[in-house]
């Protein structure tokens, strides 16, 4: 079983790898997903066998509520869903649940982490060859030159969000480390924090060369809620820094963020702030409330929109791509789906508040930089492997070592052969 949650968290980074390769019409991102899940449900039922226990809590009402939901959307928008996308919208959930079984202790969890971060090596060291090298060009921006690469990703977006998260989970793992005496702390790591220094300049290259904004904000959302938490001269010290970098790349910071700037200052209408995403939320709240009771209910369908789809003439109520995880999700499934996804993230940040000292800011800080991303772009929802990485990291809220922390909040151990 240990070996098996090996092969996912050092393949899952991996397999964000864009090789062209296509398997029965399925990229081989989708490929290793079904692989994955297999890998997963395997190790779940070897799991469950062994110790005859489940770990349920409250998190899991809303998360199967939200599953089910979603595929009776299937079901009942058959005609305008695909299951693929509702088996990827829904995967990253399923994996959070299986791998809070599956894992034993914070031991575990922290040597798959480490196992995890290795296998980031793949990818951000090609990517920094390429991008170094002027190759994985994914974009010129017409307005202001800017070249955008992707590395070895399928596109620029993904490729910042996986660098964002990297770094984030450099953070986590040395929390963690830190924070539990039967853990060996990552100074005391010689190699692996010199390897992780390596990687963390690349990815911090790689990050900057996809110039996707919304992973800049969310990275900095990350450290600055968590050095706010614990360590203040660290942050006003890094504020510093960051003022002093602003004054001396204004001309480079303004080319990058120039609709933001421009609309800021009143130069330009407000709703191009942020490459118009004003506009396009009005636009797709709007066709959304002129659909039928039906459909605001249950949505238009899943995968009925621009974020999986490039053909307008496709989408039902001419929905634009929201670059807006959360409108999405209410998009697709409608004023039910997205209350049961506010409070299955909601059920899930109550679990982290359970946590204690910096652990518990950490994954604060994710949870607070997962949800602004997701807010201002299409990130953990839409991109469904990144998604999965995500939810694998957050299933350390509720392993077996947080078990009296879990009962405040409901959170029930079952006896498989206590279940008929």
């Amino acid at each position: 079983m240990t070996a098996l949650l090996s092969l996912f968290f050092f393949f899952r980074p991996i397999m964000f790898i864009d090789i062209g390769w296509l398997v029965f019409g399925l990229n081989i991102n989708e490929v290793f997903a079904i692989f994955a899940t297999g890998i997963l449900i395997i190790a779940f039922i070897l799991r469950v066998i062994s110790a005859k226990r489940l770990n349920i809590s409250s998190v899991d009402f809303f998360l199967f509520a939200f599953v089910t939901w979603v595929f009776f959307i299937y079901v009942l928008y058959i005609d305008r869903s695909l299951f693929k996308d509702a088996a990827k919208f829904v995967l990253p959930f399923i994996t959070y649940f299986v791998l809070k079984n599956v894992i034993v202790d914070t031991r575990q969890y922290s040597r798959l982490i480490k196992i995890m971060l290795i296998g980031f090596a793949v990818p951000i060291i090609s990517s920094t060859f390429l991008i170094v090298q002027g190759k994985s060009l994914y974009t010129i921006l017409y307005w202001n030159n800017l070249a955008r690469f992707k590395g070895v990703y399928n596109n620029c977006h993904d490729l910042g969000h996986c660098m964002a998260m990297f770094l984030m989970l450099i953070g986590i793992y040395a929390v963690i480390c830190s924070s539990d005496t039967k853990l060996k702390p990552l100074r005391r790591q010689r190699l692996f924090v010199v390897f992780l220094a390596m990687l963390s300049v690349f990815a911090f290259y790689c990050l900057y060369k996809s110039y996707v904004r919304t992973c800049f904000f969310g990275f900095i959302l990350f450290a600055y809620y968590y050095l706010f938490r614990v360590n203040k001269r660290v942050l006003i010290v890094l504020t510093a820094v960051m003022c002093a970098i602003s004054i001396l790349s204004a001309a480079v910071l303004y080319t990058i963020f120039y609709d933001m700037i421009d609309s800021a200052s009143g130069k330009e209408s407000a709703e191009n702030f942020g490459s118009g995403r004003p506009y396009i939320w009005k636009h797709n709240i709007i066709e959304f409330s002129s659909q039928g009771l039906d459909e605001i209910l249950a949505g238009v369908g899943v995968g009925n929109t621009w974020s999986h789809t490039k053909r307008k003439s496709d989408v039902v109520g001419g929905m634009l791509n929201s670059h807006n995880d959360f409108l999405d999700v209410m998009m697709q499934t409608g004023l039910v789906g997205i209350i049961l996804f506010l409070a299955f993230q909601f059920c899930i940040y109550r679990k982290i508040r359970l946590l204690e000292g910096r652990v518990r800011y950490i994954f604060l800080a994710l949870f607070f930089a997962v949800c602004f991303m997701n807010f201002a772009s299409n990130s953990y929802v839409t991109r469904f492997g990144l998604g999965q990485i995500f939810y694998a990291v957050l299933s350390y809220i509720e392993l077996p070592d947080h078990r009296k922390e879990d009962e405040k909040l409901g959170g029930i151990e079952v006896k498989v052969s206590e279940i008929r």
